[in-house]
């Protein structure tokens, strides 16, 4: 399962990147672009099977806003021998999810002195 879960981070920092060369050309990115980029995915479900990870993800699609992009996953469970998956497909409820988030990346921002972005001021 860890390694699936690799493979997954691994594919979608280069799916950023390749999201990023489209825009900004096949050349050395910078961070600012590699961000873009991951902030653009848009992952369906006949990408995700052309990538091979059919089955192992739902589609994905990230923002500015919303840097998850998916708010899903699957049980699985150790049978002796292996990881085997046990449930379907769940979604998040974000009616609870999201004031938790809000509210507690605002407390790091204040503590850390840092200034949230206004994604609706970017482009």
């Amino acid at each position: 399962m860890l390694y699936k879960r690799g493979l997954i981070g691994a594919m979608l920092g280069v799916e950023g990147i390749r999201k990023a060369q489209e825009k900004f050309g096949k050349k050395p990115l910078t961070g600012e672009q590699v961000r873009w980029g991951l902030e653009h995915l848009d992952l369906d479900t006949a990408r995700i099977k052309e990538l091979g990870f059919e089955g192992m993800m739902m589609p994905v699609k990230t923002s500015c806003a919303d840097h998850e992009g998916a708010r899903t996953a699957r049980i699985a469970q150790w049978d002796g021998g292996a990881w085997k998956v046990i449930s379907d497909w769940y979604t998040a409820d974000e009616t609870v999810t999201e004031p938790i988030v809000r509210e507690m990346a605002a407390k790091y921002a204040a503590e850390k002195g840092i200034k949230p972005r206004d994604c609706s001021k970017e482009g």
